[in-house]
């Protein structure tokens, strides 16, 4: 009789345990862990550059679900343990500065990643890499150009700002991203620097800028068979410009 009894005290514990078990996997509270890095690759068709990177706590932090949003103004300040978040699916954010913002030396960077919160108890690991976040325009003459044109100015114009470039500049020109870019060029001929006469070439566009890309506007100038300016983007030929020469016989 007492092997009947520590038999069925046994099953009995056993079952218990099994409820024990179920109910650790049912919906609950949880914990979101971040691991987070930063990159400043921006690439091009030929080559990339690599942009510096901030420092991990100068990045914010948001965390939005179903009826939950909570923000923290720098990375630093987030803690694991300090956190519990009812079983569902959350959207992990980090950011630093502001796409938005145009002008030299303004990158943004930002991150996001969706991440499932299963069961009471347990951490959601999370992992973000931070990308530059805008676009950056660059122009570039070439030798033969700027003899030709010893004297160019270069106008940026985006949708909500207008830049004069500064090709001397060792910073970068970030503008937003998910819009078109016009390049404005006004110079003065070698044969016109005299009567500073200048002129303006025709207008180009970069179309449906990308974040993380830069792109490069080179202006070039042949005098085989004539005179005709080339305008490149990223190593592509999109505009030939004739020149007319006929104006300037000593150009």
């Amino acid at each position: 009789m007492k092997k009947v009894f520590l038999f069925a005290l046994s099953a009995l514990l056993l079952a218990g345990c099994q409820k024990d078990n179920s109910v650790q996997s049912t919906d609950g509270e949880g914990k979101i862990a971040i691991n987070a890095s930063a990159s400043g690759v921006v690439e091009t068709r030929a080559d990339g550059i690599q942009v510096a990177t901030p420092e991990l706590s100068d990045f914010s932090l948001l965390i939005k679900g179903k009826n939950f949003e909570k923000s923290w103004s720098s990375l630093s300040q987030y803690r694991t343990d300090d956190e519990r978040y009812t079983a569902g699916t959350y959207t992990v954010s980090i950011a630093c500065g502001d796409s938005s913002e145009e002008g030299y030396d303004l990158p943004a960077f930002a991150a996001s990643k969706t991440a499932e919160v299963l069961d009471r108890n347990r951490t959601t690991e999370v992992a973000l890499t931070a990308k530059v976040a805008n676009a950056i325009v660059a122009i570039q003459t070439t030798e033969a150009f700027n003899n030709y044109f010893p004297v160019s100015e270069f106008t940026v114009t985006t949708t909500s700002n207008s830049f004069e470039y500064d090709k001397q500049s060792a910073e970068h020109l970030f503008v937003a991203p998910a819009q078109d870019v016009k390049i404005d060029c006004s110079c003065i001929r070698q044969s016109n620097l005299a009567a500073n006469k200048s002129e303006k070439l025709a207008t180009q566009t970069i179309a449906n800028t990308a974040a993380a890309t830069r792109y490069v506007i080179t202006y070039d100038l042949s005098t085989v068979g004539g005179v005709a300016i080339t305008v490149k983007l990223n190593q592509t030929i999109i505009d030939t410009i004739e020149v007319e020469t006929e104006l300037n016989p000593n150009a």
